[in-house]
């Protein structure tokens, strides 16, 4: 755990997703969830160390499975965007036949058999201000990565949650995305008067708006080859190759390139289809 200017915390030793919490007079307002059942209550047990206050609420950057499936554990009232309120709602009570990629065997199959599916019961359209002590916490709608996406910006401390809006270390998710708006959020956060220097990425450690780089490069090269792609008329199934490609251009461990690679490429067809007109995954 890494701990921030005005008691800000941050954990990106979880699978999949960092995690944070803000620790105020009244409690703990916590940014989105390990998606493990083991490893959300292990997060539940290192906020007790930092505070005895209870958790004031929970908030999702966006509806990603792998962020929000922990919100049981945390029992507390969730925040989300108004989109990922809806997305939620649309998930199955038991996510059966629907486990994360992680689960591979049968224990933990079984362990995840219980896990409920939590929508959160406050939602937002455009922006949401939380003055718990000296926290001003303001959740902002800032569109791209997902329809829902919302950033968690502490004034204070300098520091921002983007969710999947900032990942490191790994290709973003680009399978509900819109390049162009995500693009412009991102312009948005490296301008000098954006209030925070430190930024935390929905996957990965915390960076700088000059790490934003080599994300904005990859989606303005993945933008590029999915408008050729389109323009062109293309069948569906080159979207294999492009993906490839794209791969080749962010770093990713041998061992894991070919989970990498299948991954982006279910995103892009997702995507192709979304602008090809076809239904939205």
């Amino acid at each position: 755990m890494h701990k921030l200017p005005s008691n800000v915390y941050v954990d990106s030793s979880f699978p999949g997703v960092t995690v944070g919490a803000i620790v105020t007079k009244q409690g703990i307002i916590c940014v989105d969830t390990p998606s493990h059942p083991a490893e959300a209550q292990k997060w539940r047990t290192k906020l007790r160390q930092l505070s005895p206050k209870p958790i004031l609420y929970v908030i999702n950057t966006d509806h990603h499975r792998d962020r929000v499936l922990g919100n049981q554990w945390l029992e507390a009232p969730v925040i989300a965007h108004h989109f990922t309120g809806e997305r939620l709602r649309l998930y199955p009570e038991i996510l059966k036949g629907n486990m994360p990629d992680a689960v591979m065997d049968f224990e933990t199959a079984k362990e995840f058999a219980g896990v409920r599916v939590i929508p959160p019961q406050i939602t937002f359209s455009e922006e949401l201000v939380l003055l718990k002590g000296d926290h001003q916490i303001i959740l902002r709608h800032m569109p791209g990565s997902t329809p829902g996406a919302v950033w968690v910006l502490i004034p204070k401390a300098g520091v921002v949650f983007t969710g999947d809006s900032v990942v490191a270390d790994l290709p973003p998710f680009l399978g509900s995305a819109d390049i162009e708006k995500w693009q412009e959020s991102l312009n948005e956060l490296r301008k000098a008067r954006f209030p925070a220097k430190v930024i935390v990425p929905g996957r990965g450690k915390p960076t700088t708006k000059e790490g934003l780089k080599p994300l904005q490069n990859y989606l303005k090269l993945a933008g590029r080859k999915m408008e050729a792609l389109i323009n062109s008329n293309r069948p569906r199934s080159d979207v294999a190759g492009m993906a490839a490609d794209l791969v080749r251009h962010f770093p990713v461990a041998e061992s894991q390139r070919e989970a990498v690679s299948r991954r982006v490429r279910i995103e892009l067809e997702r995507l192709y289809d979304t602008r090809r007109g076809g239904d939205d995954v």
